[in-house]
């Protein structure tokens, strides 16, 4: 299976973010990546599948992440497949209980994108955001996990933590008139290869270009710095791949996305 090599270095990017914070364990299958600290953030406790995940079964990788998430006293199973254990493996992991998605992995190509008319965009401190992202997940109507107190503070913690922890973190902002923020992204950077990501609006702001001006602002910084990689991630099954699109983002590939819980406990 043929992959596209920016889609490997994005890849790589991500699971050197994951590596940078927690602890890792690698195996043949790949990497699992570990933060029982925060065990309600599902995005810092999963399986990493690597290639064709070292040829390892379904039912064995199952057993792994029983082994090793449920070993924590973890509720969920996550597990995110490359391109070729993801076509092996889909069918057989769906079968065990996992829900299936992807995730697609857009690349900037071409010029930068033009700035938003009307919408000022501005570099904030991590506190700006954490505000925001706490109003977001106790009032989204699509956050309603946020709602439970545990979740939200493992949930902050995460947005405190891993960008700084995994690179260097610069975060855009458009700002209202008493200095909340209403919308915003994060850049990362890794060497010369860099991410936008969490990019949102809150509810109450949105259909103003608000978002369009965070990802635009994201990304002409990341390009006047020199980034010879430049990514976004969007779920391949909503619409904002559709912006991205618009800003000079191109579809590069995807990565499997599997979710199940495990019956013994809540999630």
């Amino acid at each position: 299976m043929t992959t596209d090599p920016r889609l490997e270095r994005a890849f790589a990017f991500e699971r050197a973010m994951h590596g940078a914070i927690g602890r890792t364990v690698t195996a043949a299958w790949g990497q699992a990546f570990l933060s029982p600290e925060i065990d309600r953030c599902y995005d810092r406790n999963l399986l990493w599948l690597i290639g064709d995940a070292g040829g390892v079964s379904a039912e064995a990788i199952d057993g792994h992440a029983d082994r090793l998430l449920g070993g924590l006293g973890m509720t969920h199973r996550r597990i995110v497949a490359e391109p070729a254990a993801d076509a092996r493996l889909r069918d057989a992991l769906v079968a065990r209980g996992y829900d299936a998605g992807d995730h697609l992995f857009m690349a900037h190509t071409g010029a930068a994108p033009d700035l938003v008319p009307g919408a000022i965009v501005q570099e904030v401190g991590v506190e700006a955001v954490l505000a925001a992202t706490e109003h977001y997940l106790q009032t989204d109507p699509d956050t309603q996990y946020g709602r439970d107190p545990r979740t939200r503070e493992h949930l902050l913690i995460h947005h405190r933590d891993y960008g700084p922890r995994g690179g260097a973190e610069r975060r855009f902002a458009v700002v209202g008139d008493g200095g909340s923020v209403l919308a915003w992204a994060r850049l990362w950077r890794r060497g010369d290869a860099a991410q936008v990501e969490d990019v949102v609006t809150l509810a109450e702001h949105r259909g103003r270009g608000y978002g369009r001006a965070v990802v635009a602002a994201a990304t002409r910084a990341a390009l006047d710095d020199g980034a010879t990689l430049l990514f976004i991630v969007a779920d391949d099954e909503d619409w904002p791949k559709d912006l991205y699109g618009r800003l000079g983002y191109e579809a590069v590939g995807t990565l499997g996305v599997y979710l199940r819980y495990d019956p013994r406990g809540a999630g």
